[in-house]
């Protein structure tokens, strides 16, 4: 790209539903400039911007790519990102960098699931938007339809710019809303000629005009005094009024594309130009230091400052940072400080303009470029750089909970030692993916946003380290306990020849409340055990409870109490008198306390539409879950339950179908509760069959 100063510059994060046409966008874009020389297309797999393997396979944007292009004098540094939730990371990072929003709709379906939450991460972050209604060539495109959802679900200020002249088969052409006049295009999407307005059109363009103007006017009391008293406003006035307007968010320019015939490209650029801002124009951002905040004044001059908002392991470069610059100005060959770990700092030998696969080694990075370093070890998302030492940094992006949790597989130990070895390379970088080892359950879970993101994780094992990944639903951590109180004793004597094992315990078992864990009591007297054994003891029933007595799972919540045994001045021994704690727990535990199963209990909220609450109030039931509240607000409802976690590992993709993919949710761990008589025999019968074939 040339070099252009920072007034010049537009970062554009592209978002929008999957299917909605994001990435055929970019393609058009770069057509249209001259970038490529034939329009690639997603169904053929043949994309500039999706390269990765995974992509061309399965015909979706499956991770964000840096796609460059300059219109007009004007640089482009679009993002385009993918359509779903699952890789929520890799959007909100590019949200978080992006100058301004490009929000792509499907004109056959309008406002979808990832629109309205995508739309909500914009407003959080108060992102500059434009909105392109695109496909407008298909065959149920619904213009005013899809503007409608838009206002009606989003609740936004729309204007719009350009609007269709037909639809569906017939959409050839567009309405300035502006001048009034009828854009046809070229095979690359200039414009190619101007005719006058049809009369049939006249009342939407009048209704749209009045719009435009109103929101130009808006912005500027001179400007709105003007109008009103009927005077002429020259067409520089009325774009620099919609500019502040659409930079504010008070009012969202709104086009209309087919992305895959080029049709209103030029125009949208043109928006893109005109209603998005520039580096210097996104305004101050906050950097924060503990608690203190200041703001930082965005800046060609002064130190250079940058935000890491991803981090990945490249095959062949090895591991890369993307960052945007902010203010000032980062130089390869010179130390560059990692002010999110003090004292840390690293000398950068390359810097990298990037645009899709292409990568090329740049001297500097100004403010607003987005660029790539290469071979740097420090440098993690999240992670604010600067040329200067300091203590101020951007704040890190706030990702939502991990909520898809899969037990990680191999067709051997081997193998599972070599997979458990590869997943951590394969997931650096993404703050949404964890992967750890569940003791309990003698686990590896691999945790992340959603099924789609998961298995993509297991096929790039598969593709680097040449090992089958096995996904499957997690074991739950049940507990063991008792539920009434009951004592009995235990003599361990053996003799085999020379010294023998010697020792006899007497303990009595009592249930305790629920989250007290375990309670050793030594009410020995007289010497009838000596106390340098009672520590084995004890020792014993503690390694008795981590192996339980129904079912293998660890025992809970019970007092013990040692009263009473007897010793051999010989025979007598630490093991022998552990081996005889251990056997008096699980002997008396088992015949004389009633043990049970525990199950952990998640306190899960879920926020859906309204009309959509009986439905996840049923499904929760069926989950055996318990309503404990509910809230509304802005048509949505909050919905507060306590369910079996054994129940919940599914719930990800049944909330998913069940709200149309509209619902979200939240759990965390609440308590442990009895586990229901007959779900506890499966459970316990499960448990043996495991443990026989373990044996076998």
């Amino acid at each position: 790209m040339s070099e252009v100063p920072a007034e010049r510059k537009r970062n554009v994060v592209i978002v929008g539903h999957h299917g909605a046409g994001k990435t055929s966008l970019v393609e058009a874009f770069l057509y249209n400039v001259g970038v490529i020389e034939r329009r690639g297309l997603v169904e053929e797999g043949n994309t500039f911007a999706d390269f990765l393997d995974e992509e061309r396979e399965k015909r979706i944007t499956l991770m964000s790519k840096i796609i460059q292009c300059t219109y007009k004098g004007t640089d482009f540094t679009f993002i385009d990102t993918p359509g779903y939730s699952d890789f929520i990371g890799d959007i909100l990072g590019a949200i978080r960098v992006a100058d301004g929003a490009l929000l792509v709709v499907n004109a056959e379906s309008g406002v979808e699931v990832e629109t309205e939450k995508i739309w909500g991460y914009l407003e959080k972050y108060r992102v500059p938007r434009v909105v392109v209604i695109n496909r407008m060539d298909k065959e149920r495109a619904d213009y005013a339809a899809a503007l409608d959802s838009l206002e009606k679900e989003l609740g936004a200020k729309l204007v719009p710019i350009r609007f269709p002249v037909a639809e569906q088969a017939e959409f050839k052409s567009v309405v300035d809303v502006l001048s009034g006049k009828v854009q046809y295009f070229n095979a690359k999407g200039a414009v190619e000629r101007e005719e006058n307005l049809p009369e049939d059109l006249k009342d939407q363009y009048e209704e749209y005009h009045e719009r435009l103007m109103d929101a130009a006017v808006e912005t500027d009391e001179a400007l709105m005094e003007r109008y009103l008293e009927g005077e002429a406003i020259p067409k520089e006035d009325i774009w620099n009024g919609l500019q502040t307007a659409a930079m504010s968010g008070g009012a969202i320019p709104v086009f209309c594309t087919a992305a895959t015939s080029s049709i209103g490209i030029a125009c949208l650029l043109e928006g893109l130009t005109n209603f998005l801002p520039s580096p210097l124009r996104r305004g101050e951002i906050t950097l924060v230091k503990g608690d203190q905040t200041k703001p930082l004044h965005i800046s060609a001059e002064g130190p250079g400052i940058g935000l890491v908002f991803r981090s990945l392991i490249d095959p062949f470069v090895g591991k890369m940072c993307f960052l945007k610059v902010f203010s000032g100005t980062l130089s390869s060959d010179t130390e560059l400080y990692d002010l999110s770990k003090e004292g840390k700092h690293e000398r950068i030998s390359h810097l990298l303009n990037v645009n899709g696969k292409n990568h090329n080694n740049i001297a500097h990075a100004r403010v607003g470029d987005i660029v790539a370093l290469t071979k740097v070890d420090i440098f993690e998302t999240g992670d604010t750089v600067s040329s200067e030492p300091g203590e101020w940094l951007i704040p890190p992006t706030e990702y939502p909970p991990r909520s898809f949790h899969l037990a990680v597989k191999g067709h051997s130990k081997v193998e599972e030692d070599k997979i458990a070895a590869t997943i951590p390379k394969v997931i650096a970088g993404d703050p949404t993916l964890a992967f750890e080892r569940n003791h309990e359950t003698r686990e590896s879970i691999l945790s992340g946003m959603g099924d789609i993101q998961l298995n993509l994780v297991a096929q790039r094992v598969r593709k680097i380290a040449n090992l089958e990944v096995l996904l499957k639903e997690p074991k739950v951590a049940y507990r063991e306990t008792i539920t009434v109180q009951g004592e009995g004793s235990y003599r361990h004597k053996k003799q085999s020849g020379g010294r023998g094992q010697f020792g006899e315990v007497h303990i009595r078992l009592t249930p305790l409340e629920r989250g007290k864990q375990f309670e050793f009591q030594d009410s020995i007297f007289g010497g009838a055990i000596p106390g340098k054994f009672i520590p084995s003891v004890e020792k014993g029933i503690r390694e008795a409870m981590e192996r339980g007595v129904v079912a293998g799972f660890p025992f809970v919540d019970v007092h013990v109490e040692l009263f009473d045994g007897k010793y051999h001045d010989v025979d007598s021994s630490d093991m022998a008198f552990k081996i005889a704690g251990s056997m008096a727990f699980q002997q008396v535990a088992r015949e004389k306390c009633k043990p049970v199963l525990l199950e952990p209990i998640m306190n899960v909220t879920v926020f859906v539409p309204e009309t959509m609450m009986g439905d996840v109030m049923g499904d929760l039931n069926g989950r055996r879950g318990r309503v404990m509240g509910m809230e509304s607000a802005h048509g949505k409802q909050t919905i507060r339950a306590q369910v079996p976690l054994a129940e919940m590992y599914s719930y990800p993709i049944d909330l998913r179908s069940i709200t149309r993919g509209r619902g979200t949710y939240i759990m965390e761990f609440s308590h442990y509760e009895q586990v229901p008589a007959e779900l506890a025999e499966k459970i316990i019968a499960q448990a043996e069959k495991a443990r026989e074939q373990v044996e076998s």
